[in-house]
């Protein structure tokens, strides 16, 4: 890699001695500045690693690609990872095998794993385990973590239907937990109640202060409230903590039913020198995020585009099929390579939308209907990247679902085995399957049950059955697909998905407002929220380009906030 020439303010954060909290501005160079701390260790001690943790993989892939020269630096006692595999490998894995027998298998969402669908005979809804937090010994259903196009039937559930919901969800996780299969929030259960262990706690505690003499912590404001507590047990056991990160752009409290409070840990660490100088962002960018910003902190323009005299471009819009149309020409007009562009929202629905992507249509339970779905957004080349592995993702899950009776019910591992198959190759023939099928489509549901039907050698070999596969009334696709529109969809995402990375130009789509307040209302008002966070984290993704297309209900708004604020503006 190419060397780095480091600020001041970041070699004061690789050099310093003393448990440190760095706040840092978006494309600030923190994760240079901590991969480097990782590589100079200036808390040396002859038998102790130091450990690297991270909410994002910009930070892990570096780190792992700067210490290609010195493998040494990768291997025990030192650690590389993200805040979960931490939690699974030194905390929950070892006690769990140590009071179970069993050596759990843990995965990163219950999404991923087959059967854990929560569905109650004659409730209109049907659930992912993940949108439960157990708490108590109950499951409880959380609203604010059911993606936000289904948020308003799940919140408007009957309390008789949401009980039977969380009835059904807590048989479901305790079958999985009982059998060794954990999810990340699984773990956190278990690692809630071993470190309240006092005796558990010392072991564990007595273990990791002796392995490490350091763990560096990136984008800290991204910690859970028992993320929060395993910061508080290294240090409680004299682990140096170095923690970097940003409070604004703190956009995950979904992730837990209870706010976590960063603050009263970080208060216990040595405040370093803010990283204000902001290498990503152009001047008029760096402006913008000031304005979003709740706090009184000033970025600094200093990378590769301090030059760049581009302004932010305000769009109004009216409705979000226009905005392909829109969006595209104001990136021909600057010369923005359609490769150099993405659209972000809040809602995936909303980028897909305004990037004028193809849509899946609405959810179904039917299996027939999520293989012809999977196997469709497989099959288009418009599709991105990960919307395709998420699809083949579907197609393994599905058939582990249609399993014949004496395996159906097998955790992965075991259903591996008793298939002889590896995961590469299990994973190798759920692809030939896809590969295999005629486009679904373009022929009624029943002749495509009927190919999936003819898939003998696939069934033997992964010993899956047709039989439950029922075609949709009346022999119709209730909800295909719309037809692709000619000209390629834009690159699309939600705030959330491109958090860590960046992208020479940006729009920024700003939905409607709302009656109950939302991201425009508490950045005009001057209130902290993270509604407005998300439009924070959204406009300091751009580079060079930000285009701001704002719903004409909230567009004076957003046009008055930044003129008060100096941003140079113009109108696409």
């Amino acid at each position: 890699m190419p060397s780095v020439t480091f600020t001041d303010a970041q070699m004061s954060l690789i050099r310093t001695e003393m448990a440190t909290y760095v706040e840092a501005c978006p494309g600030a160079g923190k994760t240079q500045a901590i991969v480097q701390r990782f590589i100079d260790r200036p808390l040396r001690h002859p038998r102790k690693g130091i450990g690297l943790i991270s909410f994002t993989n910009a930070a892990i892939d570096e780190a792992r690609e700067r210490c290609t020269s010195e493998p040494g630096l990768m291997e025990a006692p030192n650690f590389i990872g993200t805040i979960d595999s931490f939690i699974n490998r030194y905390l929950v894995g070892p006690t769990f095998l140590a009071r179970r027998g069993i050596a759990p298998r843990f995965y990163e969402s219950w999404s991923v794993v087959p059967h854990s669908q929560v569905k109650v005979d004659g409730v209109p809804f049907s659930a992912s385990l993940d949108w439960f937090t157990i708490r108590d010994g109950a499951a409880h259903l959380v609203p604010g973590r059911v993606p936000i196009e289904r948020r308003k039937a799940a919140a408007g559930l009957a309390a008789e239907s949401r009980a039977s919901l969380e009835v059904e969800a807590m048989r479901i996780w305790n079958r999985f937990v009982d059998r060794g299969t954990l999810s990340s929030s699984a773990a956190r259960v278990a690692l809630r109640s071993y470190l309240a262990d006092p005796g558990r706690r010392e072991q564990l505690g007595t273990l990791l202060s002796d392995r490490f003499v350091e763990v560096i912590i990136d984008e800290v404001q991204d910690c859970s409230v028992d993320d929060t507590l395993v910061l508080n047990f290294l240090h409680e056991f004299g682990v140096t903590i170095i923690a970097v990160g940003d409070p604004d752009q703190s956009i995950y409290s979904f992730r837990s039913d209870a706010p976590a409070d960063i603050n009263t840990f970080l208060d216990k660490l040595v405040s370093g020198e803010r990283l204000n100088g902001n290498f990503r962002s152009s001047p008029a960018i760096c402006a913008a995020v000031d304005s979003l910003r709740a706090g009184s902190e000033r970025d600094d323009p200093i990378g590769p585009h301090v030059d760049v005299k581009s302004p932010v471009v305000l769009l109004s819009y009216r409705r979000r099929q226009s905005l392909p149309q829109l969006l595209t020409s104001v990136i021909d007009a600057h010369e923005i390579p359609h490769s150099d562009f993405i659209v972000l929202a809040h809602s995936a629905d909303h980028a897909r939308i305004a990037a004028g992507a193809p849509g899946s249509g609405p959810a179904s339970t039917s299996k027939l209907v999520m293989l012809a779905k999977a196997h469709h957004v497989i099959g288009d080349p418009h599709r991105s990247g990960p919307e395709r592995v998420a699809a083949m993702r579907s197609v393994e899950r599905t058939i582990r679902e249609l399993g014949v009776s004496e395996i159906v019910e097998l955790d992965h591992p075991d259903y591996l085995d008793a298939c002889g198959l590896s995961e590469r190759t299990f994973r190798e023939a759920c692809l030939r399957v896809a590969a295999t099928l005629p486009r679904p489509f373009e022929m009624k549901p029943s002749e495509f049950r009927a190919s999936l039907a003819a898939l003998a050698d696939s069934q033997a070999q992964l010993r899956w059955t047709p039989q439950p596969l029922r075609s949709p009334a009346g022999d119709t696709w209730p909800s295909p697909p719309a037809a692709q529109a000619n000209a390629a969809p834009l690159s699309h995402s939600t705030i959330h998905g491109l958090k860590g990375r960046q992208s020479p130009a940006v729009a920024l789509v700003i939905p409607e407002s709302r009656a109950g307040g939302d991201g425009v209302q508490q950045w005009c008002e001057g209130l902290g929220g993270e509604e407005r966070r998300v439009l924070y984290v959204g406009a300091s993704r751009a580079e060079r380009l930000l285009i701001v297309a704002a719903h004409e209900t909230v567009f004076d708004a957003v046009k008055k906030q930044l003129e008060s604020d100096g941003v140079p503006t113009t109108f696409g």
